[in-house]
């Protein structure tokens, strides 16, 4: 590769030659050095005279110097000049001086070596008498390895217009002294190619043009994660950014005069970048026809369709036409609604989006007029950069014609099977249909799918939900079918307007049973909420085939036995089964306090070895229980420093998990074990709890009392060995909206902690005695009706000094009802009334007074010749 031209030969002599204008002489220049080169270049080294004495064209020889001695290389003059080392590449011209002039040479080396590094000198012979000036020059050549490396892995992306993509980029040299790098990322649109970002050499960041304002808000950025890594990330992509990207390195020196030089690089194609633009994926529907009753609020949904809702403004506007025609010309507007969301509509009528794709019109009130086709059109906008928007698309959706009836639906629900299995794994498919269906139009007809397990005459029958659709056509799957619903193993599918499918595309031995379909008819009332019509259910259709049932056994072992509180209870799980093909299991462990009495959950571990405290919620002990898989068929729990709130019955209960064709896993069977009792010799005393209060029938701002009394038989008489945990609830769960409220709460240790509020009275919680505790209400409010209990947790401390806890106790229920008071509520009101009506009638008094005196005065001096006519007449 030839690094330099004729022009640049004369620009560097021209920069880097040291001239002596005043004196007479000769001075023999080269570059200043180094010059540095990358192995398998080819070099240029001009050398220039300036002579004015002897002979117009100069003769030049250049020498090398190598271990302390200089060696020949090539003369102008001289075919025989050059040292044996290099008179062979002398001879094959990958040596050569070519005269640029006649006082000017330039001395070429092709496919430079490491072994060329070393000071070249350039040498003009003279005949001079006598001697000026310097007659030779040296420069400095550095000849280093290849070490530029690229590393991107090839990518090829399609985006959605809007979104952001990262392309990767690695770059490094082995680093030498005076070199630099740069790495710069171009894209390629056809024949033509366009530099986006470069960084270095002088460690600065560069953008083009094109791309400064985007650089500047940080929407085309280079991440500079370090070890040689130059990612391009690209937010918000807009279709211009669709082509080839290229990553680019170089390796750079920096002369003396401040310049740069490239002396070697290097570029990688990174892969192609489509923008799959918004208009292409952009669609707009409305659901179908609807018909609704008069005076109804009619709901029409406009929803798009595109992958990039996160990124797009959304503009839409809603038309009324006579015709099936979606032409916005031709048609009347009836509410538009800006990105936004400003609305410009009436009263009569509203538009607001629901969902990211979904806007919703409601039309309240709708008479025969508001009879015709509508449709919507939706305006998509995405931000080119901060407060600047452009338009991606703009679409039109079909016509729904919207009918005001209020004829009530009439119809009829068959089910039949389309495909049955003969055994595991092979498809079902049910189709419900409607028949005999009248008055309709306007009616929502939703779908709920349901299964029932064939059990024997005298068992109990479970109907469980597979999936349905409420009002709003929202579907909802049952928990147990929701994985299979969300993986697309059973489809749900409305065929048509009649028609409902139910496919399992991968039936388990545990779908085995009756299916049948309920379709709900949904009618919209005035204020604009769907009520549910009326309910037809399908007959049953089974699917059932012939196959052994799977079977598992359990059986609890007690391994350590806890004699009294302190001690460690050991368990041991054994599980066999039978019919089960690569069976896992999971395990739980339960405990049921009394016989017959409360189940509570222990803990667990899943068929994936998941540990889990289910109903273990005591914080001091959550390290205390431990349940472990032995071996493939065995499970040990274990609990350590048992108390005597732990006495009771524990069992474990195993649940078999298969595998199916769709790679998941399901319940094939459930089976507890025995129980294994827990029980101290010595459990303690008895304990016991009451509560009761003398005022329960209050006054707003009264307190009340309320005290809760703890007993025990066959307690120790010294009461340092009890302590107790005593906490106060207000249940209001039987009235409207009530809930359990924590009123307050006294630890063993005397501590009293109250929860916030609740928007109830300020309480305050005392100890009356050892066995005794109070809780006080204050400002009694109409909020603190309801049902007060108390629950005890007593701590008996055991002859070794361990303390224990006994089971929970709960007292009996108190209703405390908070009267109203007349007279305080209609003091103030009285009050004021009596002032008010007082001022009016004295301001009436007032007014009348004054009104008197200047009127009826005025009246007399202003008519005296009438009343002098009057005295006339009576003295005749």
């Amino acid at each position: 590769m030839t690094l330099f031209t004729n022009t640049d030969h004369i620009v560097r002599f021209v920069l880097l030659s040291l001239t002596c204008a005043l004196t007479l002489g000769r001075i023999v220049t080269v570059p200043e050095g180094p010059l540095i080169r990358v192995e398998g270049q080819d070099i240029s080294i001009p050398c220039e005279v300036n002579d004015y004495e002897g002979p117009r064209e100069q003769d030049f020889e250049w020498k090398v110097m190598k271990g302390g001695n200089e060696v020949q290389i090539i003369s102008t003059f001289d075919s025989s000049y050059s040292d044996s080392s290099y008179a062979a590449r002398v001879r094959n011209k990958d040596i050569t001086v070519d005269r640029t002039g006649d006082n000017t040479v330039v001395l070429k080396i092709k496919r430079v070596t490491s072994d060329d590094s070393a000071f070249y000198s350039c040498i003009t012979t003279s005949t001079d008498s006598s001697v000026k000036g310097n007659y030779d020059a040296s420069i400095q050549v550095l000849v280093i390895p290849e070490s530029l490396k690229i590393i991107s892995p090839q990518t090829s992306k399609t985006v959605p217009e809007g979104s952001s993509f990262k392309l990767l980029c690695t770059a490094t040299i082995d680093f030498v002294e005076h070199t630099y790098l740069s790495v710069s990322w171009a894209i390629k649109r056809g024949s033509s190619s366009q530099t986006i970002l470069t960084f270095g050499p002088d460690e600065s960041m560069k953008s083009e043009s094109s791309y400064s304002e985007r650089y500047a808000d940080g929407s085309v950025r280079l991440d500079l994660a370090g070890k040689g890594q130059f990612d391009l990330i690209v937010s918000q992509a807009l279709p211009s950014d669709e082509g080839v990207y290229m990553c680019s390195a170089s390796e750079w020196v920096k002369e003396r005069g401040g310049n740069w030089e490239k002396i070697f690089g290097n570029s990688t194609e990174v892969g192609e970048v489509k923008v799959t633009p918004t208009a292409q994926s952009f669609m707009v529907t409305v659901a179908p026809n609807a018909t609704l009753n008069t005076d109804d609020t009619l709901h029409l949904t406009c929803t798009t369709e595109t992958n990039n809702y996160d990124v797009l403004g959304m503009e839409v506007s809603w038309f009324a036409s006579a015709t099936p025609s979606s032409v916005p010309g031709s048609a009347r507007l009836l509410v538009h609604m800006s990105r936004d969301a400003v609305v410009n509509g009436s009263d009569l009528l509203s538009v607001s989006r629901i969902s990211p794709n979904a806007f919703k019109l409601d039309i309240h009130n709708v008479d025969s007029s508001d009879s015709g086709y509508y449709f919507c059109q939706v305006v998509a906008w995405m931000q080119q950069s901060p407060g600047k928007w452009y338009k991606v698309a703009e679409k039109t959706s079909n016509a729904v014609n919207v009918i005001v009836t209020s004829l009530e639906p009439s119809y009829d629900v068959t089910l039949q099977a389309v495909q049955t299995p003969s055994f595991s794994d092979q498809p079902t498919e049910l189709e419900c249909k409607l028949i005999d269906v009248k008055n309709a139009k306007g009616v929502r007809m939703t779908v709920a799918w349901n299964y029932r397990k064939i059990t024997l005459g005298d068992m109990p029958v479970v109907i469980e939900m597979i999936a349905s659709m409420n009002e709003n056509w929202d579907l909802q799957t049952g928990e147990k079918y929701k994985d299979r619903v969300d993986k697309g193993h059973i489809v749900l599918s409305k065929v048509k307007p009649d028609s409902f499918k139910l496919q399992i595309l991968h039936t388990r031995d545990t779908d085995r049973g009756d299916y049948f379909c309920t379709v709900t008819a949904w009618t919209q009332s005035r204020d604009g909420s769907w009520k549910k019509s009326k309910d037809v259910n399908s007959s049953n259709v089974r699917i059932n085939w012939t196959q052994q049932s799977p079977k598992i056994a359990v059986v609890a072992v007690p391994m350590k036995i806890a004699f009294s509180g302190g001690d460690t209870f050991e368990m041991s799980c054994n599980v066999t089964g039978e019919n089960l093909q690569s069976p896992l299991y999971s395990t739980l462990i339960k405990v049921e306090e009394s016989v017959g009495g409360k189940v509570r959950k222990i803990i667990s571990l899943s068929r994936d070895s998941v540990l889990q405290l289910e109903e273990w919620n005591d914080k001091d002990r959550l390290d205390s229980v431990v349940l472990e898989k032995t071996s493939q068929h065995e499970y040990r729990f274990r609990m350590y420093g048992t108390q005597i709130s732990d006495t009771g019955f524990y069992f474990c209960e195993v649940t078999a998990w298969t595998p199916d064709a769709g790679n998941t896993w399901s319940p094939a069977t459930t089976k507890s074990s025995n129980k294994v009792k827990v029980a101290f010799d010595d459990a303690g005393p008895v304990f016991n709890v009451s509560i009761h209060s003398d005022t329960l029938s209050v006054f707003p701002e009264e307190t009340t009392k309320i005290d809760c009394v703890i007993s025990a038989v066959g307690a120790a008489s010294n009461k340092d060995d009890f302590s107790y945990e005593v906490a106060w609830f207000l249940d209001q769960t039987r009235y409207k909206e009530g809930s359990v409220h924590n009123m307050a709460l006294v630890d063993r240790w005397g501590v009293v902690k109250k929860p916030h509020p609740n928007g109830s009275s300020d309480c305050s919680l005392e100890r009356i005695d050892e066995k005794k505790y109070r809780l006080s209400i204050h400002k009694t409010q109409n909020s603190d009706y309801g049902d007060y209990y108390c629950t005890v947790t007593p701590w008996v401390k055991s002859s070794d000094g361990s303390w224990q806890k006994s089971k929970d106790i709960t007292s009996e229920n108190v209703f405390l009802v908070v009267k109203f008071a007349m007279w305080e509520s209609m003091k103030l009101p009285l009050l004021y009334g009596a002032g008010a009506a007082v001022a009016v009638g004295l301001l009436s008094v007032l007014i009348g007074f004054i009104s008197a005196r200047c009127c009826c005065k005025q009246d007399v001096e202003d008519d005296p010749r009438s009343k002098r006519r009057l005295m006339s007449m009576e003295m005749d």
